[in-house]
This record gives C-alpha cells, sequence and structure tokens, in this order.
C-alpha cells in the first residue's frame, strides 16, 4: 500500500482535502494540513478519529501503551532520516507536549494513532474553543520498512 492510498482518504472523509496543503511529500512519508467546516463537538473528536480508523480499516494503537510509545520512536527515528523535520516533537512526549501547547493557547485538540500493513499513521483534529473557524486537520502516514507488528 502507498501512503497516498491512506493519506488522501483519511483527508476526504473528514472533508479536509480541498485546499489542504503537503508539508511532507515523499514515496515513504506524506504530512498533510487541512481544515474543514464540518465540525464536531470537542468531546466527539476522538470517538469520530475512532470511526475514520475503522471506516479504512486502520488498527488502533492505545496513545498510553508501550507500543505507542516504541512505535512513535521508531517514527520519529525513521522521519529524521528520510526528510528535514524541524519541529520540536520528540516521540510520543513530544506530542503530549504539543496537544498541550493548542489546550493552553486555546484550541481543543485529539488525535489517535494507528497502523495498516507497513504503514504508521496519525490523524490530529483541533479547532479554537471559542468554537470560531474551522477544524483543522493533519495526517501523517509514514512506510515503517523496518517495523511492522
Amino acid at each position: 500500500m502507498e501512503v497516498m492510498e491512506i493519506s488522501r482518504p483519511i483527508m476526504e472523509k473528514m472533508d479536509a482535502f480541498e485546499g489542504c496543503k503537503p508539508v511532507v511529500h515523499s514515496t515513504e512519508s506524506m504530512i498533510i494540513r487541512g481544515k474543514t467546516h464540518n465540525k464536531v463537538k470537542p468531546e466527539d473528536m476522538y470517538p469520530r478519529l475512532m470511526e475514520l480508523f475503522e471506516e479504512l480499516n486502520i488498527k488502533k494503537i492505545e496513545k498510553e501503551s508501550n507500543k505507542a510509545r516504541e512505535f512513535t520512536d521508531k517514527v520519529d527515528t525513521i522521519l529524521r532520516k528520510t526528510e528535514e523535520v524541524y519541529d520540536q516533537s520528540n516521540g510520543l512526549d513530544g506530542i503530549e507536549k504539543l496537544k498541550n501547547t493548542f489546550e493552553m493557547t486555546g484550541f481543543y485538540a485529539e488525535y489517535a494513532i494507528g497502523q495498516i500493513d507497513d504503514l504508521a499513521v496519525y490523524v490530529v483534529l483541533y479547532m479554537d474553543k471559542s468554537g470560531f473557524g474551522p477544524m483543522f486537520v493533519e495526517t501523517m502516514v509514514l512506510r515503517m520498512t523496518e517495523f511492522t507488528s
């Protein structure tokens, strides 16, 4: 399966494909940012992500699990070897730190981690707590050439 075969359907199903922008685009990894005006309630953000994963047959990885930590550490290593990454994320702690930063600056934020075949899948939803503006969708799909289970 190619990274585009999962990243595009995610953005389409979230109604965020039109106008979305690739941040990273290669045959091995894709990070896309988009926005949708089809917002969900903050308490429905995670259930919507789980529904999306089910629709696309993406196997959920529990965020609080050791597997999520190991998986994300491996993703970070692969991404930093294959792409020019200048962000401050560092494994699962970095993702949680980023989520907390969003929340401290006035956004609701939620994310999910999953796997389909040899692809790692991360989807993040965030929107302004005031209710103004769209809901933003970020998707990262990365080929896990050395790590599948």
